[in-house]
């Protein structure tokens, strides 16, 4: 799984303080969005758990636009099986192998080295809980700006492989869940599984 694009280098990326009217605006057109309401209530999951024995590792990107306003859903980025054992054991400078990442829009764009166009203010969501099993994935946690998330996903294993085996055009549909930001239900959302250049 290659690094170029990892978390790495977007969590270096300056967050903005945003207020909270960025933050309520509605869902941009083109939106997998359900009703809001207000009682909505997510299913729980505790603690930090990873049990795949398939790779799913990679980078699951949006086929269709998430949005709330100017901040966009990116990608989800899930790490290897041993880079979840030394974050789950503490090990001092572990990498985050998992988080949920937005882009804020309305924010100046740079190039990268590999000539790609990013925006400098990103949201990189990290889990305070989490399951990842050959099933699907689970994850919940709190961010200062974005509030309250959760995430959950039944992965195609075919396209996983497919993506692990370096064809991401056969990838379409890897991993499909519903993700939860505060009120706001964004259902069946689609990702493409990719690794990277």
């Amino acid at each position: 799984m290659h690094r170029s694009f990892g978390l790495l280098a977007i969590a270096a990326l300056p967050l903005s303080a945003c207020d909270a009217a960025t933050t309520e605006t509605q869902p941009a057109p083109g939106s997998m969005q359900t009703d809001i309401s207000a009682d909505h209530e997510p299913p729980a999951v505790s603690g930090q758990s990873f049990t795949a024995t398939q790779d799913v590792a990679g980078y699951y990107l949006p086929q269709d636009e998430v949005a709330i306003g100017s901040i966009s859903l990116n990608h989800i980025s899930v790490g290897l099986d041993w880079e979840f054992e030394q974050y789950q054991s503490g090990a001092p400078d572990a990498f985050t192998p998992l988080a949920i990442i937005f882009d804020d829009t309305s924010s100046p764009t740079g190039v990268g080295e590999l000539g790609n166009t990013y925006y400098e203010v990103n949201h990189v969501l990290v889990p305070d809980a989490y399951a990842v099993s050959d099933d699907g994935l689970v994850l919940s946690g709190q961010h200062d700006v974005m509030g309250g998330f959760h995430f959950e996903g039944r992965w195609n294993m075919a396209d996983v492989e497919q993506m692990q085996a370096g064809y991401p055009e056969q990838a379409q549909s890897a991993l499909t869940g519903t993700l939860t930001l505060g009120a706001v239900v964004f259902e069946d959302v689609v990702f493409q599984g990719w690794l990277g250049d």
